[in-house]
């Protein structure tokens, strides 16, 4: 069994660049104990490799070099319990930021996909949906820095003069992340609506929310028009070619 090894060596034994293994000396992290002054050589001995596997163990973790300096100068088995329970929790949060995320893209590709099956942007048609649960996020100036607005389908609500925004949860019933409070969801109450599309610009959407509604005069509409954003400049670059699917209330 070797009694110890070169940078090179030990290097190869973890998968680590030399070089990473000369940082991890520069900064005081772990060096070696065998240092040849004129050659500038460096030989660690046998049991280092438990050092630097617990260095190795920490970064797998997550844990930053300082962080693991710091743990290193006070290791003891009580305080690497909680340290391990500490991160856990930090990893497993970490988890569901991540699923949440996916969840939400995943949902909003099956809206879309969902959405532009054998679409007919000429369409004006009744249509009933249940209800449908919508985070508000409010005027114009509040959507970007909004998470919600980047994960979920757009909901823009036009009332007269008035514009404001939400995210649509669940377009197809789906599961609601923990994440969103109970308290902020807002509901469109289930019903009927006059649905047409717009295709374009937003700028022009009221002139097709005027289109829609003269369509059809012998219905009583409500003043607020509800625009569900298909593609957007999300998905694609061409405002030409952005789909927005208007649904007007029957009262």
């Amino acid at each position: 069994m070797k009694d110890s090894f070169s940078i090179g060596q030990l290097g190869s034994l973890f998968g680590l660049n030399i070089q990473t293994l000369y940082y991890y000396d520069s900064i005081g992290l772990f060096s070696p104990r065998v240092r040849n002054e004129r050659t500038g050589r460096r030989k660690y001995e046998f049991d280092q490799i438990y050092e630097l596997a617990t260095v190795c163990y920490m970064r797998r973790l997550g844990y930053s070099l300082e962080e693991i300096r710091e743990y290193r100068a006070t290791q003891h088995a009580e305080k690497s319990i909680d340290h391990m329970k500490q991160r856990s929790a930090a990893l497993r949060k970490q988890w569901q930021e991540i699923f949440d995320t996916d969840e939400a893209i995943q949902r909003k590709i099956h809206f879309i996909e969902k959405q532009m099956d054998g679409i007919d942007t000429s369409d004006i048609s009744v249509r009933h949906f249940p209800d449908r649960k919508f985070l508000p996020i409010g005027e114009e100036e509040m959507l970007y820095c909004q998470s919600s607005f980047y994960f979920y389908p757009t909901l823009a609500f036009y009332e007269g003069e008035r514009k404001y925004f939400g995210a649509y949860l669940n377009p197809d019933g789906g599961h609601i992340p923990e994440s969103i409070p109970e308290s902020q969801i807002q509901m469109i109450p289930e019903g009927d609506f006059l649905c047409g599309y717009h295709v374009g610009r937003y700028s022009s959407v009221p002139d097709t929310i005027e289109r829609i509604r003269s369509s059809r005069p012998d219905l009583n509409l409500d003043n607020q028009a509800i625009n569900v954003n298909i593609l957007d400049q999300f998905v694609e670059s061409d405002k030409s070619k952005f789909i927005t699917l208007v649904q007007i209330r029957i009262k």
